[in-house]
C-alpha cells in the first residue's frame, strides 16, 4: 500500500528543540491510530531559528520535493523578533499555500504556537497569530490555534512550568503532546483525513 506522506515545516517547534518527542511524533501516532493500516512516511523539516522568510526560500527542497498529502506549517516567533511585519509574514503563508495548492496538496494546516512565559513576548508575538489565522482564511485551509488551546489550558489550572522546559521558552515533552491534541483536532475537524 501506498505511502501517505506528511510534511511537518516551520521552525525549532516543529523540529523538536530540546525535546526526545516532539509535537510531530505524537502527531504521526495520532495519524496512525486514526487510519490504520494506511502507512504514514513523516518527513519533519524544521529548522531552529527560521523565520517564514526562510522557509518559503526552502519550499520547493523541503517540502514539495516530497509531494506531501499533508503539511504542517509553523512559523512566528522568529519573524515577530526579526523586524518581519505581520502583513510580511502573512504574505509568506499566502505564498507558500498557493505553491502548495499548485502541487495538488491542499491538506494544509497552519498552527500557531505555545503561550510565551514573557508577558511582553507574548504580547509581540499575539499579531502573527491574527496574520496567520488570516492567511488561512484567505486561503482555504485549516488553522490550529495552538496558542488559544494552550490559553484554555492554563485556564483550567495547568501551570505553565508542566509545559515549559525549564529555563526555557520552548516547550516540553507534554507541552508538544498538547501542541498534537491541539493539531489533531483541527485536522479532524477539517476532514483533512477523507479520502485518503
Amino acid at each position: 500500500m501506498e505511502e501517505l506522506v506528511y510534511v511537518a515545516f516551520g521552525d525549532s517547534i516543529t523540529d523538536g528543540y530540546g525535546v526526545g518527542r516532539g509535537f510531530v511524533s505524537f502527531l504521526a501516532q495520532a495519524l496512525g491510530e486514526e487510519m490504520p493500516g494506511r502507512p504514514w512516511k513523516v518527513v519533519v523539516k524544521g529548522m531552529s531559528g527560521e523565520t517564514s522568510q526562510d522557509g518559503l526560500h526552502r519550499l520547493d527542497r523541503d517540502v514539495l520535493v516530497h509531494h506531501p498529502v499533508l503539511v504542517t506549517i509553523n512559523f512566528g516567533v522568529n519573524d515577530a523578533f526579526s523586524g518581519i511585519s505581520p502583513s510580511r509574514f502573512r504574505d509568506s503563508l499566502n505564498s507558500m499555500i498557493s505553491r502548495l495548492k499548485e502541487r495538488d496538496c491542499s491538506r494544509i494546516v497552519l498552527l500557531s504556537s505555545e503561550v510565551i512565559p514573557e508577558p511582553w513576548a507574548e504580547r509581540q508575538v499575539l499579531p502573527y497569530w491574527e496574520a496567520m489565522s488570516q492567511a488561512a482564511e484567505d486561503g482555504g485551509v485549516s488553522y490550529a490555534d495552538v496558542n488559544g488551546w494552550w490559553r484554555k489550558e492554563l485556564e483550567r489550572g495547568r501551570l505553565e512550568r508542566e509545559l515549559i522546559i525549564p529555563g526555557d521558552l520552548h516547550p516540553n515533552e507534554e507541552g508538544h503532546r498538547l501542541i498534537a491534541d491541539a493539531v489533531l483536532e483541527c485536522i479532524k475537524d477539517g476532514g483533512l483525513l477523507k479520502g485518503l
